[in-house]
């Protein structure tokens, strides 16, 4: 009976730490008007990766200066999947994540809006090694070339990386 008693009320207690907690363990959604969107994970980080970069006209090449929504949707297990969003206003965008000891890869699907442009969804992946896009991209722009991947910088356990999403005029 006491062990009933004992289970019930750590159950209440955790329920209402992680209910009333003042930091978002698992967050649904969050909204940022900033340009950084932080996957950093709770646990200790032993490889840090940080991806920057701009959106910017495939044609002109030139950075777009409308405001852009990208939204940046990771699942590191199936219960928890981490959604989040930023609206840049000046062109920029900064990914900051982490890893563990496990290594374990991020599959990131990225979807960016911005008027004018067509409609970007597509994946990106992260890992210990940098940032790495998938195939699909040949198809959203058909004049993107090798050298418009992501360029990776490793520095101990640090990684910089840096893509400019290249989006295509309606």
């Amino acid at each position: 009976m006491k062990r009933r008693s004992f289970v019930k009320k750590v159950g209440i207690f955790t329920t209402g730490t992680i209910a009333l907690s003042s930091t978002n363990l698992y967050a649904t959604e969050t909204e940022n008007s900033l340009n950084t969107i932080d996957f950093s994970p709770v646990a200790l980080i032993e490889n840090e990766l940080t991806l920057k970069g701009f959106f910017i006209d495939s044609i002109t090449l030139k950075p777009i200066l409308s405001p852009i929504k990208m939204e940046a949707k990771v699942k590191r297990n199936r219960f928890f999947p981490l959604n989040k969003s930023l609206e840049s206003t000046n062109s920029s965008y900064h990914i900051q994540t982490g890893f563990s000891k496990s290594n374990i890869q991020d599959k990131i699907d990225i979807h960016i809006q911005a008027d004018g442009y067509k409609p970007y969804n597509g994946n990106i992946y992260l890992t210990t090694k940098g940032c790495y896009i998938h195939s699909e991209e040949w198809n959203y722009n058909p004049n993107f070339k090798p050298e418009f991947t992501p360029k990776n910088i490793n520095s101990g356990n640090q990684t910089t990386s840096s893509f400019n999403f290249h989006l295509v005029k309606i």
